[in-house]
């Protein structure tokens, strides 16, 4: 083979050498991403269910009155 196909074959093993490696390091800020996403939706999860608590807690203690509930005493009064 002469220089200018070795030389060929160097760069278009070289390109796709970046390549991979471009690929792999977006898939890296992928990865972290939607770890960060995960943990956020648990985050959230984890205030949904404490604010459900805390809502059911009110609404044994006479609190907090059910939209509906709320609704029918005031057409009623």
């Amino acid at each position: 083979m002469n220089n200018q196909g070795k030389n060929l074959e160097y760069t278009l093993a070289g390109n796709l050498g970046n390549m991979i490696g471009q690929q792999a390091l977006q898939i890296a800020h992928l990865q972290i991403a939607l770890k960060e996403k995960n943990e956020e939706l648990t985050q959230k999860d984890d205030l949904i269910a404490e604010l459900k608590h805390q809502v059911e807690s009110l609404q044994k203690r006479g609190g907090v009155n059910d939209e509906r509930q709320a609704g029918t005493k005031h057409q009623q009064n």
